[in-house]
């Protein structure tokens, strides 16, 4: 019986050291979750699988090739939980051929149905073996030989039976070689390369794994010699190191672990790990040194591989300009690379949640991440943060993905798109602007039809009139309004050109000598003849006389005069009482023109668009004051040519003061 504990301990304990070895190998993967090399790892967890299935394969074999009958059979309880009967669940080969049955008509079969163990005895100890929770040993006569049984109790239902015949001498020591036989078989049967040898480093056991790795021969070639004395398979070196490493192992009586290079049978040295213990007799003396030895050549590939498919994955991961986070179900985040670690470090971007369940990362939208996990679609959010002090847009897509352990996780791959919602904000302002331009073209259109067709009927009826002979008397009246109308279409016309001409980039500044006192006298003019042609009764103002020498600069006269006399013309249309101011003021870099008047004012939320084309303040204005919308535009584009400002300040109903202002240059310098 002690065969089978010392299999079911070593399956145990083979399960259990894999398991381990499958935990450790998760926790050192788990940094490469998503990103990794999955092959690599997936091809891993299959080999720790294959040594699962393989050590259950081991035991099934050694259960089935036990030189003693042996079965494993399932207690029937009564219903005061006492074993009744039993079923066969498994057979050996050797319990079969003491029946003369087969396997399969004997498995799955009760004692009761084919009788096979009779008499109460087997019951009995069964029965013992269940209240002692262990065994039970006692001897049997089930046919014409002596026998010697055990039941063995492995879990509550589980128990597992024995025979063994009693034998003379002879019987014994054929019992024995077969048994040693066996026991040879039990060592090949083990995949990793095993030895066992005596105090003096003599081999006494090895199986075909150590045998053929090392040599390239048989076991028995190996038997009975020591390192040395296979020196043409041992190079003295390694023979040496074998031998001081056993008598350390002695000395030190414990299990000694080392890793190093063995050159095995096809010349190649490998990297083993060799793990060895002293071994005891039934008196507790040491009498043999028991090793095994696991190839780590794969290992140490692996982890090579490993590292450099770590390295490719660090700077390929963290080389991506976008941030990139991986996290679980409960939003624990997995990992983040350089880019999301960049901006959630910085204490100022302020990305963290207020919300104490959910990660401290507004990355991370756990509505958002348990939709994924639900339905397993991806997904793409747009949210702001502030980075910097400054509003940042992001787009989101979130994936669901399997991690190399079959776990769900989500992968989050933002994209700064800031400066594309910019560009769009941008493109919508320019539809507005094209659209509100098209509204404003066709106004103007309209006003430019109202304020042409008027002139023109006006000088069309004088002209008829002359040409009919009627009123004669009145002939330099309706010359004289001819003339004013024609001069108010040619304005019209003028406007026009001198739009197209900015507007094709046609505007040349001509830089000369000019008067600041001569350039406001003919302002000061041209708004005498304008008052006078209105009819209005305003009174007028300018600014005192600047001194000749100082006033002398170089400018472009022409278009100063032209911005001078549209803003003129503007305080006149807009003014129905009060007075009217002009003027100009030198400092040392800039000149400043000026008109003020008591006019109608401007609504200050019309300010900012009075200086755009074909825009009044208030669009109906052009048929109660007319003008074609153009004026201010002008004079705003003329002031820009010259680097200089345009600004208004007004109050309704109080009047505006237009400003321009331009650098010079003192004429002489």
């Amino acid at each position: 019986m002690k065969d089978f504990d010392e299999y079911i301990d070593e399956k145990q304990s083979t399960i259990e050291k894999l398991k381990k070895e499958n935990q450790a190998l998760k926790e050192t993967l788990k940094r490469y979750l998503v990103f990794g090399s999955h092959n690599e790892f997936e091809n891993l967890e299959e080999d720790l699988y294959g040594q699962l299935q393989f050590a259950e394969k081991t035991v099934e074999t050694m259960f089935n090739n036990l030189l003693d009958p042996a079965v494993v059979c399932s207690a029937i309880y009564d219903d005061d939980g006492v074993p009744q009967d039993f079923m066969f669940m498994r057979v050996n080969a050797g319990f079969a051929n003491f029946f003369d049955k087969k396997v399969t008509d004997i498995i799955g079969k009760t004692n009761s149905e084919i009788n096979l163990l009779k008499g109460k005895t087997w019951i009995e100890q069964l029965i013992v073996a269940d209240k002692n929770g262990g065994c039970a040993d006692f001897t049997i006569k089930e046919t014409e030989d002596q026998l010697v049984a055990r039941i063995v109790k492995i879990n509550k239902e589980i128990f597992f039976f024995q025979m063994k015949y009693q034998l003379d001498s002879n019987s014994n020591d054929r019992q024995f070689r077969e048994n040693l036989k066996f026991t040879q078989m039990l060592v090949d049967a083990i995949p990793i390369p095993l030895f066992y040898k005596d105090m003096d480093g003599r081999y006494l056991l090895c199986n075909t794994s150590y045998a053929k790795a090392v040599i390239g021969m048989s076991p028995d070639y190996i038997i009975g010699k020591t390192a040395q004395e296979l020196e043409s398979f041992f190079p003295k070196e390694y023979a040496d190191f074998y031998l001081e490493k056993d008598l350390q192992l002695i000395k030190e009586q414990g299990i000694q672990v080392y890793e190093g290079p063995i050159r095995c049978a096809d010349g190649v040295v490998r990297e083993y790990i060799v793990s060895k213990t002293l071994y005891k007799d039934s008196n507790g003396e040491f009498v043999g040194i028991l090793g095994v030895m696991q190839d780590i050549d794969k290992m140490i590939k692996t982890r090579r591989e490993l590292a450099e498919s770590e390295n490719r994955y660090k700077t390929l991961f963290n080389g991506i300009s976008q941030p990139i986070i991986v996290v679980d179900l409960d939003g624990n985040i997995v990992m983040c690379n350089s880019t999301a670690i960049g901006l959630f470090e910085d204490p100022t971007n302020k990305l963290s949640s207020e919300v104490a369940d959910i990660p401290a990362i507004k990355f991370v939208d756990m509505d958002c991440v348990r939709s994924v996990a639900l339905t397993g679609e991806s997904l793409t959010r747009k949210f702001n943060v502030t980075i910097d002090g400054q509003e940042h847009w992001f787009q989101s897509s979130m994936q669901l993905i399997n991690d190399f352990f079959g776990e769900k996780v989500v992968q989050i791959i933002s994209s700064d798109i800031t400066e594309l919602k910019r560009y769009q904000s941008e493109l919508l302002k320019q539809k507005t602007f094209a659209e509100d331009s098209n509204n404003l073209k066709t106004i103007f259109l309209a006003n430019i039809a109202h304020e042409t067709r008027t002139p023109a009927n006006i000088i069309s009826g004088y002209v008829q009139m002359i040409m009919s002979g009627l009123h004669p008397d009145k002939l330099n009246e309706y010359l004289t309004s001819i003339f004013k109308n024609c001069k108010k279409l040619l304005d019209i016309i003028d406007d026009i050109v001198e739009l197209s001409k900015i507007e094709s980039g046609q505007v040349k500044l001509r830089h000369e000598i000019c008067s600041i006192n001569a350039i406001v006298e003919d302002a000061y003019i041209y708004l005498s003849d304008t008052l006078l042609d209105s009819g209005k009764q305003l009174t007028l103002k300018r600014t005192p006389v600047i001194n000749e020498y100082e006033a002398l600069v170089y400018a472009d006269n022409q278009y100063i005069n032209q911005v001078f006399k549209k803003l003129i013309y503007n305080a006149v249309t807009f003014t129905q009482r009060g007075e009217i101011e002009i003027g100009a003021k030198l400092d040392v870099d800039n000149i400043t023109f000026f008109v003020r008047d008591t006019g109608i004012g401007i609504p200050e939320a019309k300010l900012n668009i009075i200086f755009e084309r074909f825009r009044q303040a208030d669009e109906g204005m052009a048929r109660q004051y007319g003008g074609n919308g153009l004026g201010l535009s002008i004079a705003n584009e003329l002031v820009k040519r010259m680097d200089g400002t345009l600004s208004v300040e007004s109050h309704v109903n109080q009047g505006s003061i237009f400003k321009f202002t331009i650098p010079y240059r003192k004429a002489g310098m």
